[in-house]
């Protein structure tokens, strides 16, 4: 049995470099355990960094025992459980703590490295955008580089030629990782890793609509979802409604899924107005799927509920990527009875003052379209104060909205609409999602949880039903040029833009805005190209490289061909005779070898340099000063110890070295 030394044996260099990694692999992990297990961890990370700074003993297996059992131990207390995601990183953490403060042979180092890249790796469970990925590169390098760090030695330029090293090994593992890739079989999905419960995303869009449930999202820049348009058929921004679903139940200002059946029997289409989109949607765990207003195709795994919105058959835990066609000039023919009962219902505790606003919209034999018009004429001249921070209201506050305080968020004034127009025995709906989106370079449409919005429909015999948006006469510039600038004009409007209206400030605007744009494509390119490069896109790429038939037996074959080149390629080349880079000493020297050559006096192959300068003098007694002087600089600065004092002479003697050679060459002698 080895026996293990007590006080630490590893190198300081490779030792820093590793906790180091270890360090950097936490850090996305910690709001995903219990803080004071990534605490352990650090504290056991500049334990050991003392241990080996300042010679002292490692600590005893009773130690390591005591503090494996508490780990554990705080791991079910803080969870209820030692099994589960979080649970698992806690005592992942607790482990590779101990093996940090264990870590003294080479087998130990060798383990600690891998626990290091596992680390690393587990953070792509969480999040798979690009900068994750580049970072979780990063620190896989810095491990590498410091495992070849420990093999290598020390020495002068260690931690260059380590690096050097851990950069060629990539490289020469590129061309495998390509072909795995793109030519290893995949039965099922793409190359995402996500854990079930987890979300990327947060989301307004619920079930159920409360006062300040969308207003609470508007300053969120989180990405809710991406949209191409194949066919290049961009609707402008006023008709970028994106629909998530359709609350039927309505309480004042709460409204509720409800629990609505049947689909619209007709619908009147017109010859144009479709519009395919490519949703690239971001998991938010409800089932809602996305489609401009209104669609008219399903999609796989969903199914269309009443008000004509599409519904995952699942929920929504992972991104997912759909095709659907919408029709912005859809109508319906006909409503049917039960849709016609749950669009006028009306709360039962709703006060006779609001019913007898919305009744003194309808004059004598007045059509539905004047009582929307009315009602919008209402919001319009009544000082009504569009706010992200209307206050509080409690969901009966329909009365205190409509009558005295006035201010409220697009969520407000939809549901409000809505009730009032079914007092008014108008069939009304209210529908939520998105309005509007940022054009990425024209290539597609980028849709943040800030562009959440609610909106209101209501059925007109003559069209069906129509969207209603009541936002539109309280901010018309919410709608024409989206909330990011209905909010600077509005602060511009206030006096409270302050410097950022300066013509500097709007030029660094553009340029982040500009940087935000490009990374957001880097991104969406990843997840487009790589992440879902799934059985499907496989396909699509080998049957264009005419490859086929694509079956397992076929791919396995492709597979191990072009395994066996690339290794055959690599074995050539790393076969080849070395060839050691000539260092600037040896360089000059050579010249001062060739000026003899040229005169007539060559070297030999084992002549050293000494024995070659004492001929040379002798066949040229005019220039031997010079030559035993270019002899004796060059053995000083080849063969010298490389201790301070020759370091620091180095480069004086090199000059020198270089003058005495071509002074010599100069002259008429040897010319």
């Amino acid at each position: 049995m080895t026996h293990r030394p007590h006080h630490s044996v590893i190198e300081n260099a490779p030792l820093t470099g590793v906790l180091l990694g270890l360090l950097l692999a936490v850090i996305p992990l910690v709001t995903h355990v219990t803080p004071w297990a990534t605490a352990l961890l650090g504290g056991a990370l500049l334990v050991r960094l003392l241990v080996n700074q300042f010679h002292l003993g490692l600590p005893r297996v009773a130690v390591k025992l005591l503090l494996l059992a508490v780990g554990l131990g705080g791991i079910s207390l803080s969870y209820g459980s030692l099994i589960g995601i979080e649970p698992g990183l806690g005592i992942l953490l607790i482990l590779v703590s101990l093996k940090v403060l264990e870590t003294n042979t080479v087998r130990d180092f060798q383990v600690l490295v891998l626990l290091g890249w596992f680390l690393t790796l587990c953070s792509l469970f969480f999040s798979q955008v690009l900068s994750t990925w580049l970072y979780a590169g990063f620190v896989c390098a810095i491990l590498a580089t410091s495992l070849i760090r420990f093999h290598y030695g020390g020495g002068p330029h260690a931690f260059r030629r380590s690096a050097r090293m851990a950069m060629l090994l990539v490289v020469q593992a590129l061309p495998i990782i390509v072909v795995l890739f793109l030519c290893f079989p995949r039965s099922y999905g793409g190359f995402r890793m996500t854990f079930g419960n987890v979300l990327n995303s947060i989301s307004g869009m619920s079930d159920e609509l409360r006062p300040g449930s969308v207003a609470s999202l508007a300053m969120s820049d989180v990405t809710a979802f991406r949209a191409e348009f194949p066919d290049g058929a961009v609707p402008s921004l006023p008709q970028l409604y994106w629909r998530a679903g359709v609350l039927w139940q309505g309480d004042g200002l709460v409204w509720r899924r409800g629990r609505v059946v049947g689909l619209e029997p007709g619908q009147a289409r017109q010859s144009r107005g479709e519009v395919r989109q490519r949703i690239s949607m971001e998991p938010h765990g409800g089932r809602w799927l996305l489609a401009l207003d209104r669609p008219i195709t399903n999609v796989p795994d969903a199914h269309f509920e009443a008000g004509g919105y599409l519904r995952s058959d699942s929920a929504v835990v992972s991104a997912r990527r759909y095709e659907v066609v919408s029709r912005l000039d859809l109508r319906e023919t006909s409503l049917l009875e039960q849709h016609r009962k749950a669009a006028l219902e009306l709360p039962g505790n709703l006060s006779p003052r609001v019913v007898a606003l919305a009744k003194s919209w309808r004059p004598s034999n007045g059509t539905d379209r004047e009582v929307i018009d009315n009602g919008l004429r209402y919001f319009r001249t009544q000082h009504f104060v569009y706010t992200l921070e209307p206050g509080t209201y409690s969901p009966d506050g329909l009365e205190e909205f409509l009558f005295s305080r006035r201010a409220g968020f697009c969520e407000h004034y939809a549901a409000a609409f809505a009730t009032l127009m079914r007092a008014a025995g108008i069939p009304a709906r209210l529908v939520v999602g998105y309005h509007g989106g940022e054009t990425n370079r024209g290539k597609y449409i980028i849709v943040r949880q800030s562009e959440s919005h609610v909106w209101c429909e209501v059925w007109l015999k003559e069209t069906g039903w129509t969207r209603v948006d009541p936002t539109n006469v309280i901010a018309p510039d919410r709608i024409t040029s989206g909330l990011e600038s209905y909010l600077e004009l509005q602060a511009a409007a206030e006096g409270r833009s302050g410097i950022a209206s300066s013509t500097m400030m709007i030029g660094l605007r553009d340029i982040l805005r500009e940087t935000r744009l490009l990374w957001d494509n880097l991104n969406y390119q990843w997840d487009l190209r790589v992440l879902t490069f799934d059985e499907e896109a496989q396909r699509s790429l080998l049957s264009e490289l005419a490859i086929a038939p694509l079956l397992w037996v076929s791919l396995a074959a492709w597979n191990l061909t072009a395994m066996l080149v690339i290794l055959a390629f690599l074995a050539v080349w790393l076969s080849r005779p070395s060839k050691l880079p000539r260092d600037k000493v040896r360089r000059q020297y050579d010249r001062f070898c060739a000026i003899m050559a040229r005169r007539g006096l060559a070297r030999d192959l084992a002549e050293g340099p000494l024995a070659f300068a004492t001929r040379a003098a002798q066949m040229f007694p005019t220039d031997a000063p010079r030559i035993h002087t270019i002899a004796d600089l060059y053995v000083k600065l080849r063969y010298s110890r490389h201790d301070d004092d020759a370091r620091r002479d180095g480069a004086r003697i090199m000059r020198r070295l270089r003058r005495d050679i071509r002074d010599l060459a100069t002259r008429n002698i040897l010319r």
